[in-house]
């Protein structure tokens, strides 16, 4: 079956884990949004590997891996995880790229690094340019994967586009960007990347057609999504299956499946509302436990309990037919643990998830405490073997979110996950 696989949180669920165990079973892998600023992090022949951009189906020499047109490319930093995974021992001769993905220029970084400075409203973005490449697309001033392959005409089209930024920069008081010196290296990041390009929702049609099974890998977490998400603390892609249809070119009929990820807790990164966060010493060691620092940007991860309601929300704007449950073992030690199950607003509890984040930011959590299992899960193989306080926590969810619980990962390592068939 052709499957989805996204977060149901603010991202860091463990997608690459959870997309890594389910790619072996696939012909095509495609990221279908997003850019450099997601992390995943997958563990190689016992290696910890942290892919950025390219799909965790580069690890399967037989499966094809594509990054679509709507994800928006930094071709050095690309250029640089290509070479990466190749000292790894990988060919990546099985990867595509999307000459129609979007590119992140030199103006984009810098401009994502003085808005963020100057906005009245920190959102906490990672300043990698992502935002102001989407704003480009949207403005119908993009340049494309496909445009660097083409000297020339690049180089115009990018000295057209530095006469808009550089008037922008020159309001906010900053240089001009060094032009020259970026393009050439762009041009030749171009050469490197050439092999690579091609229509890929060509290809992707053409697969669908031959009846391959697709995975569609997200990134970031649903709850980020610019259109339903924790707004304006959000990222500027549809992290949501919506996304899977406009970044791929493929229509809903080929989807037949989505699988949403959560850890057994919640965390945040970045600026915004986040109801269940733990402010305290409990929630520092729960960091710690966990290691919840970002594998892009090494930045504290916000800790916090497991919102059923935010997660009741995620599953139903994405139609979920199976959770993968990660990071449960970090939980081993608990005597009693807590999910939130309602939101009390000016003394009136509500069962809604609002969007907006003021409207979030007024919510104070509803919790039940369920009995923790205190004991080691990292061995445990089959599902039958859990702990009776595991099944029960995982049964409350099932029940409060209306979806299964069909993967639960007990651990970094591929092997450490648990499939759920009963």
């Amino acid at each position: 079956m052709n499957t989805v696989v996204l977060g149901l949180q603010w991202g860091d669920e463990g997608k690459g884990k959870a997309i890594d165990y389910l790619a072996g079973g696939f012909d095509v892998v495609t990221r279908f949004q997003g850019g450099h600023n997601a992390g995943h992090t997958v563990y190689y022949r016992g290696q910890k590997v942290v892919l950025h951009v390219l799909p965790s189906g580069i690890f399967y020499p037989d499966c094809l891996a594509v990054i679509a047109s709507g994800v928006v490319v930094q071709p050095l930093q690309l250029v640089d995880e290509i070479r990466n995974a190749r000292a790894l021992g990988l060919t990546l001769q099985n990867l595509a790229l999307s000459e129609n993905a979007p590119l992140i220029l030199p103006f984009h970084q810098q401009l994502d690094v003085i808005f963020e400075d100057s906005r009245y409203q920190r959102i906490g973005t990672t300043r990698r340019g992502i935002g102001p490449a989407y704003e480009d697309v949207v403005g119908r001033r993009a340049l494309f994967v496909g445009d660097l392959l083409h000297a020339s005409a690049f180089r115009g089209k990018i000295a057209r586009l530095a006469e808009y930024y550089n008037r922008l920069f020159a309001a906010y008081g900053h240089p001009a960007e060094d032009l020259e010196y970026a393009v050439q290296r762009y041009l030749e990041a171009g050469e490197f990347l050439r092999p690579h390009v091609t229509d890929t929702t060509r290809l992707l049609q053409e697969s669908w057609q031959e009846k391959k099974k697709i995975l569609f890998e997200g990134a970031q977490g649903s709850l980020l999504d610019i259109n339903l998400g924790t707004y304006p603390f959000v990222t500027s892609s549809n992290t949501t299956i919506a996304g899977v249809f406009s970044g791929t070119g493929l229509s809903p009929k080929a989807v037949d499946r989505v699988v949403g990820i959560s850890k057994a807790y919640a965390t945040r990164v970045g600026e915004g509302p986040f109801p269940s966060e733990l402010k305290d010493d409990f929630g520092a060691l729960l960091r710690a436990r966990g290691n919840e620092f970002g594998a892009t940007t090494g930045r504290p991860r916000r800790v916090g309990w497991l919102d059923l309601v935010a997660l009741k929300h995620a599953v139903q704007i994405n139609g979920v037919d199976d959770i993968f449950l990660t990071k449960l073992d970090v939980l081993d030690d608990l005597a009693e643990i807590r999910v939130a199950t309602a939101y009390e607003v000016d003394g009136e509890r509500r069962a809604a998830f609002p969007c907006h984040a003021e409207a979030l930011d007024r919510v104070t959590p509803v919790y039940q405490a369920l009995p923790g299992w205190q004991c080691s899960l990292g061995a445990i193989e089959r599902a039958q073997d859990l702990p009776r306080a595991v099944r029960s926590y995982i049964d409350f969810i099932e029940t409060f979110v209306g979806a299964r619980i069909r993967y639960l990962g007990v651990g970094g390592e591929r092997r450490q996950t648990i499939e759920i068939t009963d």
